[in-house]
C-alpha cells in the first residue's frame, strides 16, 4: 500500500514535470498563442487563493480600484501560483505570511510576491530562471521541484511583453517583481 502511493506521488510529479515542459516550449516557440481576454486582476487573485491557498495565510495588497488588463487567465494563474507556492514553501516558519501585491500605473502592472524566509545568496540570483537551475544541486526532490517554476514563470511575464526579477537579501526574504504592459 504504501510503495503504491509512492508509486502514484512520482507518476503525477512525473506529469506534473511534462505539463511544465511542454507549457515552457509552447511558450518560448515562435507558435505560441496566448489567449487574452480582459480581465480583473483583483477577481483572479482571490480565485486563486481560495481554490489553491485555502488554508495558507497569504497577505494581499491590491488597490481598491479594480485593475483590469488583457491577459492569458490560465498562464497569469499558472504563474502566480507557482511564485505563491515557492513564497509559502520558503516562508520562515515563525515569520509572517508571505504577501502577494498588486499596482498599476499609466503603462504598467507591477505584481509583487515577497517571502520572508532566509533569502538566496546573491550568486544564485541571476540563474534562478533558468531552466533546471536550482540552488542546492543535492537538494531531494522533497524539498523543492525540478528547477521549472521560476523558469516557466519568465516566460509567462515574457510572452506577455513583460519581465521578472527577483531580489533577496540574507535572513529577510525574497521578492519576485513581475511587470506587465498595461494595454
Amino acid at each position: 500500500k504504501k510503495q503504491k502511493g509512492e508509486l502514484n506521488r512520482e507518476l503525477n510529479e512525473m506529469e506534473h514535470l511534462i505539463e511544465e515542459l511542454l507549457e515552457t516550449e509552447r511558450l518560448s516557440t515562435r507558435h505560441r498563442v496566448l489567449d487574452k481576454n480582459e480581465i480583473s486582476l483583483k477577481e483572479l487573485v482571490q480565485q486563486l487563493l481560495e481554490d489553491n491557498f485555502g488554508d495558507v495565510k497569504i497577505t494581499t495588497e491590491i488597490p481598491g480600484e479594480d485593475i483590469r488588463a488583457e491577459l492569458d487567465t490560465t498562464r497569469i494563474k499558472l504563474m502566480l501560483k507557482n511564485l505563491l507556492e515557492n513564497a509559502v514553501r520558503h516562508n520562515a516558519t515563525d515569520a509572517k505570511p508571505p504577501v502577494l501585491s498588486l499596482q498599476q500605473d499609466q503603462d504598467e502592472i507591477t505584481i509583487t510576491v515577497k517571502d520572508f524566509g532566509k533569502g538566496i545568496d546573491e550568486q544564485h540570483l541571476p540563474h534562478l530562471t533558468e531552466p533546471f537551475y536550482r540552488v542546492d544541486p543535492a537538494r531531494q526532490r522533497q524539498t523543492g521541484g525540478y528547477g521549472l517554476g521560476l523558469y516557466l514563470c519568465r516566460v509567462i511575464a515574457e510572452a506577455h511583453g513583460g519581465t521578472l526579477e527577483i531580489s533577496s537579501c540574507k535572513a529577510e526574504g525574497t521578492t519576485v517583481t513581475i511587470r506587465l504592459p498595461a494595454h
